[in-house]
């Protein structure tokens, strides 16, 4: 017996192939969910992915260009917390976390900003 199996509409296939073809995509992530925490930000992420996909695609039809920046500004306020408290609770546990490649260039290109931009007397 086959562990895939067509859908109603004849669309596509369902079960394991399905997915080891979705985990060959340049863009795939695969996530080792070993708590049900992970399953928790997976699932937000899968969400955020969508939702932020959407934001931009409405980025000066419905949304304005200082409402996209304030919604961004935000999200990535949320995520550099989350990088740095994982940082810390690593820290904490014995494991060198490693802040992803984003993290690192934001980081970088906002010291490198606040570095060019003229302080006030």
């Amino acid at each position: 017996m086959t562990e895939t199996q067509k859908s109603p509409s004849n669309g596509p296939t369902k079960g394991r192939d399905f997915f080891i073809e979705m985990a060959k995509h340049p863009r795939s992530r695969v996530i080792m969910a070993n708590t049900s925490d992970t399953y928790m930000m997976a699932d937000i992420t899968r969400q955020g992915d969508i939702i932020i996909s959407r934001l931009r695609d409405e980025l000066m039809r419905s949304i304005t260009i200082e409402d996209f920046t304030r919604y961004m500004d935000e999200y990535y306020k949320i995520i550099f917390g989350l990088e740095d408290h994982l940082q810390l609770i690593g820290s904490m546990v014995g494991i060198d976390y490693r802040p992803s490649r984003t993290y690192k260039s934001m980081k970088k290109k906002n010291n490198q900003d606040s570095m060019n931009t003229p302080t006030e007397t």
